[in-house]
C-alpha cells in the first residue's frame, strides 16, 4: 500500500489536482475536465454521458467550453445539451485539435489522443504558478494511437479494468469475431442486430466495413445524424447507411440494424435475425452464445488491467491519482500500481 510519506510528499501537487464530487478533476484555478466546477474552463474529453456530467451548468458558468471539434458537435448532436442553452453553448464552444496549445491565465492545455470514441481526448496541463506538469487520461484503449503522457507530475487516470483480473488476451481477435458472426447472421437469416453505445456502434462499422461486409446499416435517428456529420464534416467513411424511419424492409434484402444497447432485452428471438450485444463488460472469453439467435461479443473500448499498469510505466509520474468517482476498480488498481513504486492515491475519497 502507499505509504503516508509518499503522499505527504507530494501535498502541494495535492492543493492544485482534485476529483471532486461532481466527478470534475479540477485542475488549477481555472480548469474543470468532465464534470462542473465554478472554472472558467470546462473540457470535455469525449461525448459519454459520465464525462459531460454537469455540462448544463458549466454552459451557464464558465466562460469557454473546450474539446475537439467532434466532441463538441457529438455533444449537441446526442442531446447532452439543453436546447434553450444551444446558443449560449455554440457561442462558448471552443474547438481544440489534438497538439494544440490553448493558453489560459498563464496555463498552457493540450489535447492529446485516447483512442477511445471519435473526438475522444486526453488532457495535458502545465500550470504557470505553481509549475506542474498535470497529465488526465480520460477513457482510453492503449494502441499504436494513443498519446503517453510522459514524465508529468501528476497522472490523473481511469481505473474501468483496474482489476488484475481484467485482462483481454484475446483482444486482438475480437474484431474478426464480430466480423465473421456478422456474415454468420446475414448468410442464415439476411438480417443481424447490434445492441450498442454510441461509439462503440462507430467502432463496429469500422470493423465490418474493413471486413468486406458492405451490406448496408440501419441506425437510430440520433446516431444518424452523427454519422452523417463525422462523414460529411470529418472525413469518416462508413459506407451504406440510413436512417431507421426512412427504411421500407425488403424480405429478399441484406441488412445490419444497430439498436441502442439498452433495448437487447426486447429483441425478438423469432427466427427472423440474429442478435449481437456488444459488451465492454470483462468476460473470459471473446464471445458467448447465450441463445440460438444471440451473440455477446466482448468489444471493449477500454485499456484492460495491463494497458492500465503499462500505460502508468511509460508515463513515470511522480504522482498517480486513480480516478474514484467514475465506475471501475480503483483500489485493486492502487494496489497493483503502489506495489510496482508509483506514489498512488484514489480521489475522491483517498483510499
Amino acid at each position: 500500500m502507499t505509504s503516508p510519506l509518499c503522499i505527504y510528499r507530494y501535498r502541494d501537487y495535492l492543493e492544485q489536482v482534485k476529483v471532486i464530487e461532481t466527478g470534475a478533476i479540477v485542475v488549477g484555478k481555472s480548469i474543470s475536465i468532465d464534470g462542473f466546477a465554478e472554472k472558467p474552463v470546462r473540457v470535455i474529453t469525449h461525448a459519454h454521458s459520465d464525462h459531460v456530467i454537469g455540462l448544463n451548468e458549466s454552459i451557464k458558468y464558465s466562460k469557454y467550453i473546450v474539446a475537439t471539434p467532434i466532441t463538441l458537435d457529438l455533444a449537441e448532436l446526442l442531446g447532452y445539451v439543453d436546447k434553450d442553452l444551444l446558443p449560449l453553448y455554440r457561442l462558448k464552444s471552443t474547438p481544440l485539435d489534438y497538439h494544440k496549445v490553448l493558453r489560459i491565465n498563464g496555463d498552457e492545455l493540450v489535447l492529446l489522443n485516447a483512442d477511445h470514441i471519435p473526438g475522444s481526448t486526453q488532457v495535458l496541463v502545465e500550470l504557470a504558478e505553481p509549475k506542474i506538469r498535470v497529465g488526465y487520461t480520460g477513457d482510453f484503449k492503449l494502441t499504436n494511437k494513443t498519446d503517453i503522457i510522459e514524465s508529468p507530475d501528476v497522472l490523473v487516470i481511469e481505473s474501468t479494468y483496474g482489476n488484475p483480473l481484467y485482462t483481454r488476451p484475446f483482444k486482438d481477435s475480437v474484431p474478426q469475431i464480430l466480423v465473421d458472426i456478422v456474415l454468420e447472421g446475414l448468410i442464415k437469416y439476411k438480417r443481424v442486430y447490434i445492441y450498442a453505445y454510441h461509439g462503440k456502434m462507430q467502432e463496429a462499422m469500422k470493423i465490418l466495413r474493413e471486413g468486406g461486409i458492405s451490406e448496408p446499416f440501419i441506425l437510430p435517428d440520433k446516431v444518424y445524424r452523427a454519422v452523417r456529420v463525422l462523414e460529411e464534416k470529418y472525413g469518416f467513411n462508413y459506407g451504406s447507411y440510413f436512417k431507421d424511419n426512412d427504411v421500407k424492409y425488403n424480405e429478399r434484402s441484406r441488412f445490419i440494424v444497430f439498436k441502442h444497447f439498452n433495448l437487447a432485452k426486447t429483441r425478438r428471438l423469432n427466427g427472423m435475425g440474429l442478435h449481437i450485444v456488444l459488451t465492454g463488460r470483462y468476460t473470459r472469453e471473446p464471445y458467448i452464445k447465450v441463445d440460438d439467435y444471440t451473440y455477446v461479443v466482448s468489444l471493449s473500448d477500454h485499456a484492460d488491467f495491463n494497458d492500465l499498469v503499462g500505460y502508468v510505466e511509460r508515463s513515470n509520474p511522480q504522482l498517480v491519482i486513480i480516478d474514484g468517482f467514475r465506475p471501475g476498480e480503483a483500489g485493486a488498481l492502487k494496489e497493483a500500481l503502489s506495489k510496482k513504486g508509483f506514489c498512488t492515491t484514489v480521489l475522491p475519497g483517498g483510499i
